[in-house]
């Protein structure tokens, strides 16, 4: 790793996920993350991370990509949280990094959601994106904001999840507040409150 910083904060689940218009910027970005994550999809990846590792791996990242055309997230999930919808309901697929399966009970405050997928077939691919865009906010290409109660992210999901195979992966991230998501890159001016080069630990 290029970046070691070392802190004192114990290890919590990160989410980084990437979009990278050049491959050889993509490939960089990918090295450094393969050599940490436990769980993944095509761009974005789980890692068990201390407060000054995280800043260092983001730091890294960051280093590699140009961010007149590269997007950059990271976000913070509530006690390490995938979600996922399985036999008809919304579960813990993963809980800090750890496999779960119990049934998914969330605090009533929580009102942001992180929603990504990775997908094979084009078809269903496109179907998924059209009903995952219509009621959220796009950050990079398969990751969206969902600003909505938790019975919204148990809906939309359900209405996905007839047309997954499986291995097709729909995964969801609660978030304690909308600070818990980082973004840096693209033109537009951001939906979020953080959009700038200053990694802090929330």
């Amino acid at each position: 790793m290029k970046y070691a910083i070392v802190g004192s904060r114990p290890a919590r689940l990160v989410v980084i996920s990437y979009d990278i218009t050049i491959p050889g910027r993509a490939r960089r970005v990918r090295g450094t993350l393969d050599s940490l994550h436990h769980a993944k999809q095509y761009s974005v990846y789980e890692a068990m991370l201390g407060g000054g590792e995280q800043r260092g791996v983001l730091a890294e990242i960051a280093s590699c990509c140009d961010f007149a055309s590269d997007l950059l997230a990271a976000w913070w999930p509530v006690d390490g949280l995938r979600l996922v919808w399985r036999e008809d309901r919304l579960r813990v697929d993963a809980r800090a990094g750890e496999p779960c399966g119990e049934p998914a009970v969330l605090r009533s405050n929580i009102g942001n959601f992180m929603v990504c997928y990775d997908m094979s077939d084009a078809d269903a691919l496109r179907a998924v994106a059209g009903i995952v865009s219509a009621r959220t906010a796009m950050i990079q290409r398969s990751v969206y904001w969902l600003r909505a109660p938790a019975s919204e992210l148990t809906s939309l999901l359900a209405r996905c999840a007839p047309l997954l195979d499986q291995d097709d992966r729909l995964w969801a991230y609660p978030l304690g507040r909308s600070r818990d998501l980082w973004q840096i890159g693209g033109t537009g001016s951001s939906l979020l409150p953080i959009a700038n080069h200053r990694w802090r630990s929330s």
